[in-house]
């Protein structure tokens, strides 16, 4: 009867830690955010936001310059989660009237310093060639197109469905001098819609598919005046963000099939006969040791993260099984030692009793644990 009832309370203990490790998911210290607008980003604890904006509103409402920028994406390549950048090579090209024309010659600004790639790194390899000099277009209007080659950083990044990943890459060009901030005298980065297709052949990546690009605009603060005392300086920002998903099942034949063969062989552990009490010991241990080499080359590949993903939270529950089925064990075997031999076989029937129920209500917790991490 005491065997009985630890076996129905390990298994309410088990079927409850899916909800308890889903509640414990959307804790304030362990929320991992969205793709496009994180709940706490480290930007927004100094003062550094970005926001999405109409770029016809902000022109009519602050009478701001249009600038029309387009982007043309040729190479994606280099993509690497645990640094948290990629490599792009590709086009941006502007087109602005005449009124910001002048102020350029008035403020001595070159095309080349109006925009900047505000997420490129490694400067010093970085690659910009201008296609000849401005250009005035029949219309009256002038365009500067430039070629890049570079490496950027990957802002926003989450690794809650992992690994089950969508990204987004994104490209962002800013405007640069002080002189156009919204505050000043406003220039606005309009999208270039008509330019057509944003991408080329070569912009995939390995592991990845194609999900979709846009352009989109955006007002980006410093949090900060530059010491010019004209307030919080806000600059209009264009980005050529490309959305990119994980292969379903090459994601789950790669990472979660190998975690649930693991779990399988500890889940019918306790088919053994409840006598063998050697052999039924060894293998949560071996079972444990086998999960903990798995995650660690699960998580070699992403940077670190001050949240589990969704596979993190399956090896957990795979980890308080597979302990849970050890002290098991160590009870089952004490148990046939400790009675006479005529004793053993009764104790042996209840053992394997108390087993069955556990592996139900493993069973259950495992599917409870997914549906609702993955749904929360």
């Amino acid at each position: 009867m005491r065997g009985r009832r630890l076996a129905v309370l390990i298994g309410l203990a088990l079927a409850a830690l899916g909800l308890v490790l889903a509640l414990t998911l959307r804790s304030p210290g362990s929320s991992s955010g969205s793709q496009s607008a994180p709940p706490l980003r480290q930007g927004q604890l100094l003062g550094d936001r970005v926001r999405r904006v109409d770029p016809q509103a902000l022109i009519a409402r602050t009478e701001a310059i249009p600038v029309k920028t387009g982007v043309y994406i040729k190479n994606l390549h280099g993509l690497s989660l645990a640094q948290r950048i990629f490599k792009a090579e590709g086009y941006y090209w502007l087109e602005w009237p005449q009124r910001l024309q002048d102020l350029l010659e008035e403020r001595q600004v070159s095309a080349a310093d109006l925009v900047e790639l505000s997420n490129l790194v490694d400067e010093y390899d970085a690659v910009f060639k201008p296609y000849g000099a401005v250009s005035r277009l029949p219309s009256g209007r002038y365009r500067y197109q430039v070629r890049f080659s570079g490496s950027f950083f990957i802002p926003y990044l989450s690794f809650k469905d992992s690994p089950f990943d969508r990204i987004a890459l994104p490209i962002v060009l800013e405007i640069a001098p002080d002189v156009f901030a919204l505050q000043d005298q406003p220039v606005v980065l309009v999208p270039d819609r008509a330019s057509g297709a944003l991408l080329g052949a070569s912009s995939v990546v390995d592991g990845f598919h194609l999900h979709s690009a846009e352009l989109v605009p955006l007002l980006h603060a410093y949090g900060t005046s530059w010491g010019l005392d004209k307030g919080d300086l806000d600059y209009s920002t264009l980005s050529a963000v490309v959305h990119m998903d994980s292969d379903g099942l090459a994601s789950f034949i790669t990472y979660v099939l190998p975690l649930l063969i693991v779990l399988a062989i500890v889940l019918a552990a306790p088919s053994l006969e409840g006598r063998l009490g050697d052999v039924r010991v060894a293998l949560p241990t071996t079972a444990l040791l086998t999960l903990i080499f798995l995650q660690q080359a699960y998580k070699a590949s992403l940077p670190a993260l001050s949240y589990l993903t969704f596979l993190d939270w399956l090896y957990a529950y795979a980890y308080l099984v597979t302990m849970a089925l050890f002290f098991l064990f160590l009870w089952g075997n004490n148990a046939c030692a400790n009675v006479p031999e005529e004793q053993v076989a009764p104790v042996v029937a209840r053992i394997n009793r108390i087993d069955l129920l556990f592996q139900v209500a493993a069973l259950v917790g495992l599917v409870l644990v997914g549906l609702l991490v993955w749904a929360l």
